[in-house]
């Protein structure tokens, strides 16, 4: 009796096997059915090999949101594949793919069962890396276009006259020409403003019109691997940019605006790792306290001053100078800025809890010589950064004070104790980045050659920032002071005794020398 069970038990699925398989028969032939009515290919997913790099074009949330996947790429051309082809907003989405992407998307036809099983394969794909594309800004367009892309009017004639295909390439391709550090892109209600931060100030380029800006900010978006179909709330993306051989990391930050998203784009030069000190422009008294100070097996140094005054690159150039086999260096940043070869680097990710006092004490136990952490921000970093000095370790960081001295009284402010302080900071500077002088027209802004506007700096009178700075060390008078407290003021005249030359007489100096001009030094020194 019990083999007449199981052989009633495989005749039954035998039969539901059958089932299946003419039901799926029936499915696909359906499926070419209406791929002929609509004039379109018709495709069986089921078993297909497709590419997970060809599935990624079509981001997973917007495939399942369109009931579409993208699931062959042969040359500029995405084979896509839908059940439905009179799915409402599916030509649109595809016509906004194409221009996001630059590729032609062809659409065919496939069963629900087939497209289920396309779907499926987004599960089996591993995270996108960090950069998900790169945008090749060539060599030969740069060359071509060499003559117009050195100055801001020329950029400008030069991103009127491109089709929108080539806008993004332009716009980059001028910001790196003229040596820009942000493109900074604002929807308004008329048109949408481009500008470039160039040497630290922003600097009008052009205006685009709204149809072409919505089609080069769903190209940013793509790259940087936002979300297509958010433009309520900001997002934070990146990717990269090849010049020739030239890496160019860009950081994109999206924000809702009144018109549109306003994106600010960042451009990191990766090659600025290589940079030193004197690269930056320090004064020679700097130099000398840097090497002081990094000579010593362990203590803290300190580099403040406000957002974008250049502390992180310095910090690359110490470590840069430090790095070698004999040592262990562990950086900690929010986020990575430069890739450094032969150095860890860890992100913090606030949400996740992975905080730069979490990471430090993670980062402690990895038995390094030398950490960088990108910012102390609260008590308990500060306070872990200090103790992992007094323990042997030599601890860089940056701190948001307006001059050395008067990062000791934020430190105490924080509750850092006074005796970590003393005992553990080997050098505290502070920087600011100031415009220098054009070599050409010595900021006139008018070329002594044809009397016309200057061409080399484009008109402004400056070309290229370098570095005006301070520094202070924890001399008996200054330990005295942590102890019983005192002002900025207090820290500065007991500085005086031993040396200390402000940022402004620094800044004065360079002024003497005609690398840059008063004004300058003013505006960014207070």
């Amino acid at each position: 009796m019990g083999g007449k069970i199981v052989s009633r038990r495989l005749v039954a699925e035998d039969i539901g096997k059958l089932v299946n398989l003419f039901s799926r028969e029936d499915e696909e032939k359906q499926a070419a059915t209406t791929a002929k009515k609509f004039g379109m290919p018709y495709i069986n997913l089921v078993g297909f090999p497709i590419e997970p790099d060809d599935l990624q074009i079509i981001p997973e949330e917007l495939a399942k949101k369109y009931r579409v996947v993208s699931y062959q790429k042969l040359n500029n051309q995405i084979r896509i594949a839908t059940e439905n082809p009179e799915n409402p907003g599916l030509m649109q989405f595809l016509k906004q793919m194409a221009t996001t992407t630059n590729q032609d998307f062809i659409p065919t036809v496939c069963s629900p069962t087939s497209l289920e099983y396309a779907l499926k394969n987004y599960e089996f794909i591993a995270p996108p890396p960090p950069t998900l594309d790169k945008l090749v800004v060539s060599q030969d367009v740069l060359t071509t276009a060499q003559g117009q892309l050195t100055t801001l009017s020329g950029i400008a004639a030069k991103i009127r006259s491109v089709t929108t295909s080539q806008l993004l390439e332009m716009i980059f391709g001028g910001a790196i020409n003229i040596g820009a550090s942000d493109v900074h892109i604002e929807p308004a209600e008329k048109e949408v403003r481009l500008r470039y931060r160039i040497d630290g100030v922003l600097q009008d380029i052009v205006g685009l019109p709204t149809e072409v800006y919505r089609q080069a900010a769903n190209r940013i978006k793509y790259l940087s691997q936002m979300h297509l179909d958010n433009q309520k709330s900001a997002q934070d993306g990146r990717f990269d940019i090849r010049v020739g051989d030239k890496p160019i990391d860009v950081r994109v930050s999206a924000i809702p605006g009144a018109w549109g998203e306003v994106f600010v784009m960042r451009l990191l030069d990766q090659s600025a790792t290589q940079l030193t000190l004197e690269d930056l422009g320090f004064s020679e008294h700097i130099i000398a306290a840097v090497a002081e100070a990094t000579s010593k097996p362990h203590g803290v140094i300190l580099n403040t001053g406000p957002t974008g005054s250049g502390k992180t690159t310095t910090l690359y150039a110490i470590l840069e100078k430090l790095n070698s086999s004999q040592v262990k260096i562990i950086t900690i940043e929010d986020p990575i800025e430069y890739r450094m070869p032969g150095v860890d680097q860890t992100q913090v990710k606030a949400d996740s809890g992975y905080t730069f006092a979490s990471a430090l004490k993670s980062v402690l136990r990895q038995d390094p010589d030398i950490i960088m952490i990108g910012e102390i921000r609260d008590q308990e970093t500060g306070e872990i950064a200090m103790q992992a000095a007094m323990t042997g370790h030599l601890v860089i960081s940056t701190l948001h004070t307006n001059s050395a001295p008067s990062s000791l009284p934020r430190l105490l402010d924080m509750g850092v104790p006074a005796f970590l302080l003393s005992g553990s900071i080997n050098l505290i500077m502070a920087q600011r980045l100031v415009r220098k002088l054009c070599t050409n027209c010595h900021g006139t802004k008018i070329d002594p050659k044809t009397n016309a506007a200057c061409l080399v700096c484009s008109g402004i009178g400056y070309k290229g920032r370098t570095t005006i700075g301070e520094f202070i060390k924890i001399t008996p008078a200054i330990e005295q002071l942590i102890k019983t407290g005192g002002s900025v003021s207090d820290y500065e005249a007991a500085a005086r005794k031993d040396g200390y030359i402000s940022m402004y007489e620094d800044g004065l100096n360079k002024v003497k020398a005609g690398i840059t001009s008063l004004d300058e030094v003013k505006r960014v020194s207070g």
